[in-house]
């Protein structure tokens, strides 16, 4: 687990190197897959890094998998089910 603030250029990199990202935003979750629809950098400001500069929390980065937000349905769709 990071503890220090993690900046707009080190968040870019985080979703540039993710393979797969789920963005919770609102009341929808988002999907982008390096292959089929990569992330823009529009989008990384967006959905990632708060007005302050800082990666917005909470985000969990599992290999080339990158899940920003959470509620237990979100966590049950990208991990596959409940109870996991």
């Amino acid at each position: 687990m990071e503890a220090a603030p993690v900046g707009k250029e080190e968040t870019a990199g985080l979703a540039r190197r993710a393979w797969e990202l789920y963005v919770k935003h609102g009341q929808e979750v988002l999907h982008f897959e390096a292959g089929r629809n990569p992330i823009t950098d529009a989008e990384i400001l967006a959905y990632l890094v708060h007005d302050d500069g800082q990666l917005r929390v909470p985000v969990l980065v599992r290999g080339g998998l990158l899940v920003r937000g959470y509620t237990e349905e979100l966590y049950a769709r990208v991990f596959g089910g409940e109870g996991r």
